[in-house]
């Protein structure tokens, strides 16, 4: 409860009942005490779930990077495995097919490091700290990854 800056004020001759309480100024006073002691728990409430499901996105988001590079890393070891005249570079077939199978990676990559964005935004992190582990502007991180 907020203190009261000295003396109830004098009644005021305006008729009705007597003043009993402290002036409107104060009373408001105490209603903004009051929102903003309750504000910040359900805020944080909020943004705890906020971060729990962002940050479950993220992970999934990451299993599947991690499942595709590691088929990727498969069929290259495969194709190591495989004698030199099944190999990609004697036979002929599609041309930069590597560069074509780690394509998926990029923008598997892309949308995992958008997950973060977002997952570090319902944490609490401001688009200026965003942009600086990125090195762009917040601008530039505010376009590129608001949901």
């Amino acid at each position: 409860m907020p203190e009261l800056r000295g003396p109830l004020p004098p009644p005021i001759a305006r008729g009705g009942r007597p003043r009993k309480y402290c002036s409107d100024a104060c009373r408001w006073g105490f209603g903004r005490t009051r929102a903003r002691r309750w504000r910040p728990l359900t805020q944080r409430h909020q943004r705890q779930d906020d971060t729990r499901k962002q940050r479950r996105h993220l992970r999934d988001q990451a299993e599947h990077l991690a499942q595709a590079a590691g088929k990727l890393a498969l069929d290259l070891h495969a194709e190591d495995l495989a004698p030199p005249i099944q190999q990609t570079g004697w036979k002929p077939g599609p041309i930069a097919s590597y560069t074509t199978a780690a394509l998926p990676l990029l923008a598997q990559a892309r949308a995992v490091l958008a997950a973060a964005a977002t997952a570090d935004r319902a944490a609490g992190a401001t688009w200026d700290e965003i942009a600086a582990v990125l090195d762009v502007s917040p601008d530039t991180a505010a376009r590129r990854y608001r949901t």
